[in-house]
């Protein structure tokens, strides 16, 4: 996630494939832009939601523990940055 004077956005680290026609024999790693937020929060609740789809759950409960878990751990660590600048 990066920070700008109008928004919050959610990347992903992208790995380029070395066959591609483009790559010449290389890959590449890169950023790739896929969310913007005004608010924190929307921000965090987004990569949550990302990061929880991943995992296969068979009911909605392990799912809701799983995401709110991955929030608090974002925003506790992110809430330590913060802090320290």
């Amino acid at each position: 996630m990066t920070r700008d004077e109008y928004s919050y956005t959610v990347k992903e680290m992208v790995k380029s494939d070395s066959d591609h026609f483009r790559s010449k024999g290389k890959s590449k790693t890169y950023e790739k832009s896929l969310y913007y937020y005004p608010l924190f929060e929307q921000a965090i609740a987004k990569i949550a939601e990302l990061k929880s789809s991943k995992t296969d759950f068979n009911n909605l409960n392990k799912f809701l523990e799983n995401y709110k878990s991955i929030k608090n751990q974002i925003k506790n660590y992110t809430d330590g940055i913060r802090s320290a600048v």
